[in-house]
């Protein structure tokens, strides 16, 4: 038996939870800020508690979800608690919230039109995994990956949540860095973005590069445009780490490198609260922010604890409940002695099992919500673009029936679509224990254009005489590709669909004709509303509405489609009529193709969702404007 005294664990958990509340503060006020920064304390000093911060905040409601599902929990029901208990509308949260409320399920929910799943919305709430797999960084490693895929699959933030994941459970037993951080690295890709930005950074530091003059290194070879993209903050964060002389120097580091400094800030102060625990923590540090928990206002129905105290507490007990979930011995005790053999208990196959899952596809255990293994996995992949389709287009899914029970299924696999659709006729099939049944069904689209339409999976059991003996049902969500009619300077025009709303000039950065490009759709919406128009673009352009010049830009800038921070000249409030609403774009390209993309949002601030009940179809319009010169 594996043991760890609970008086240990609380004061390195309590460490972890001051530590983000620490960090957190000190990098908030200073968000976004890409210059060289030279704080010595808190920019805002706080009266005895912290500032709300994201970080935190989603962690309380992965904690109720621990609660309240258990720690069999995957990433559906961390979808669940998105759309029960979170109304951010932040760049990547946004677009998870969109999918999700349209009914795609995880990983999809975060890849599929996404622009970014690159971002920090994922590593900056991987401690809770931690505190619940204290020494577990497999089984953490695990929980991250479940968690970041819901609004990040496919892209850099998974990775980000999973390396600070193992490195927070494994600072639990360990402290050196270099150690740690090899150790956070083995769980990600060597390919990913995020593992060669950190890699980079260590050999940085082994060569005494100075920390001002790595950061700018690290900018060169791995930053972008986007403050809050994964690799650059990830090594800005373990900068801090590697260079700092003690706490606060560490987290002062991190923080004056810019960028996503409230995210860096506050992983890093978590990790140094880990490994040196509350009592380590400077008071100077602690008195201003106290003990105190703060929740945002777009953290709606749960019960956070009032104190850390309380969250280290409500920590604990989960953590005990989830060791043993999994069977690991492991004991959290009062007056343990912290035994660490040579060979720990190790939960690697969960993690294995769920990295080789494509974003593009959804896995449904059978029994849903079974705690242990499933009768049956559906597996139900979309293929490289996604759960969309186009007016009267034919497309197919790839199913995979993988039967885990020790006797043999027999019965009806059937695809049931929309009335106007055409569809496939119902399978017999037969799947011996171990084997994977895969079908490929052909569907088409009917002619009447919806947001999102529903589709069903249904799985009938037979029994005996091959006589129906029960149906499960699994939905399935599609959502109505954008049709534009695309003009080229040359004269060319085009009828072109897309599945997300990227305007298909063209793949990016591929060859371009240079001069101004027409996009032209009709919206139909459901009902009479007001939205923000969002066009995201580089490049100069003109967007016109039911006929009327709305945005113009002449300047070039950073491609930015978030909902709630877009450029001020990319973003105008516009009535959408009930029924068909022209929008035409016109954009000026220079010898590369940039990407455009639309979003119709939300105008309350705040509040900036996706307005998910219209489509975009071509429609003939009776008169056009000149195209711009």
């Amino acid at each position: 038996m594996w043991a760890f005294d609970e008086d240990v664990y609380r004061d390195k958990a309590t460490g972890g939870w001051l530590g983000k509340n620490i960090g957190g503060t000190l990098g908030g006020p200073v968000e976004g800020r890409k210059e060289l920064l030279d704080l010595t304390f808190y920019p805002l000093l706080p009266q005895g508690k912290p500032l709300p911060n994201d970080d935190l905040d989603l962690q309380l409601v992965w904690l109720h979800a621990l609660e309240q599902y258990g720690p069999g929990l995957t990433a559906v029901e961390l979808g669940q608690e998105w759309l029960e208990h979170v109304r951010f509308p932040y760049d990547e949260y946004g677009y998870a919230l969109a999918n999700l409320r349209r009914g795609i399920l995880p990983p999809v929910s975060g890849w599929f039109g996404n622009p970014f799943n690159d971002c920090m919305g994922a590593p900056i709430r991987s401690e809770v995994w931690a505190m619940v797999a204290p020494g577990l960084p497999e089984l953490a490693a695990y929980y991250a990956w479940n968690d970041a895929v819901v609004d990040h699959a496919g892209g850099e933030g998974v990775w980000g949540e999973v390396l600070f994941a193992a490195i927070q459970s494994a600072a639990f037993l360990e402290s050196d860095p270099r150690t740690l951080i090899d150790l956070g690295l083995s769980f990600i890709p060597a390919g990913s973005r995020v593992a060669k930005a950190v890699r980079y950074l260590l050999d940085l530091h082994e060569k005494g590069v100075p920390w001002q003059e790595a950061r700018r290194r690290i900018l060169q070879h791995h930053g972008r445009d986007n403050f809050t993209d994964a690799p650059q903050n990830i090594a800005f964060t373990l900068l801090g780490w590697l260079y700092g002389n003690d706490f606060g120097d560490s987290l002062l580091k991190a923080t004056n490198c810019g960028y996503d400094t409230d995210c860096t800030a506050a992983t890093l102060g978590a990790i140094l609260g880990i490994i040196h625990g509350a009592d380590g923590i400077p008071g100077r540090w602690r008195a201003p922010v106290g003990d105190g928990i703060v929740l945002s206002p777009a953290i709606e129905g749960i019960e956070p604890p009032a104190t850390v105290q309380e969250l280290t507490e409500r920590t604990l007990a989960m953590a005990r409940r989830t060791v043993a979930h999994w069977q690991v011995p492991l004991h959290i005790g009062k007056g343990a002695t912290t035994i660490v053999p040579g060979s720990r208990p190790q939960v690697r196959e969960p993690l294995l099992a769920v990295q080789q899952q494509q974003p593009t596809s959804i896995t449904v255990p059978i029994p849903h919500g079974v705690v242990g293994q499933p009768d049956m996995r559906v597996t139900v992949d979309f293929g490289d673009e996604g759960p969309a389709i186009g007016r009267c287009e034919m497309r197919r899914l790839e199913i995979a029936l993988s039967n885990l029970a020790p006797v043999g299924w027999q019965g009806t696999v059937a695809l049931d679509v929309p009335a106007d659709w055409r569809g496939p006729e119902p399978l017999e099939c037969s799947i011996e224990p171990g084997a994977t049944f895969v079908w490929r069904p052909a569907f088409q689209c009917g002619s009447d254009v919806a947001p999102v339409y529903e589709l069903q999976l249904r799985l009938v059991q037979a029994y005996g005489n091959r006589q129906p003996w029960y149906t499960r049902r699994i939905p399935i969500a599609m959502v109505a590709k954008y049709e534009w009619e695309i003009s080229d300077p040359k004269g060319g025009m085009s009828t072109l669909s897309a599945p997300t709303p990227a305007v298909p000039l063209g793949p990016a950065g591929s060859e371009a004709v240079p001069g101004w490009w027409r996009a032209r759709t009709t919206l139909h919406s459901a009902a009479g509303q007001a939205v923000n128009l969002i066009v995201a673009t580089t490049r100069p352009f003109v967007a016109r509405f039911r006929g009327s010049e709305v945005l113009k830009s002449g300047s070039t800038r950073s491609f930015m489609p978030a909902y709630h921070r877009p450029h001020g000249d990319t973003v105008t409030t516009v009535f959408l009529q009930r029924g068909r609403n022209e929008l035409e774009i016109d954009i000026l390209m220079d010898k590369d193709i940039e990407p455009v993309m639309i979003a119709l949002v939300n105008p309350t601030r705040g509040y900036q969702h996706a307005v998910l009940d219209v489509v975009a179809a071509v429609e003939q319009a009776a008169s056009r404007s000149d195209p711009v010169s």
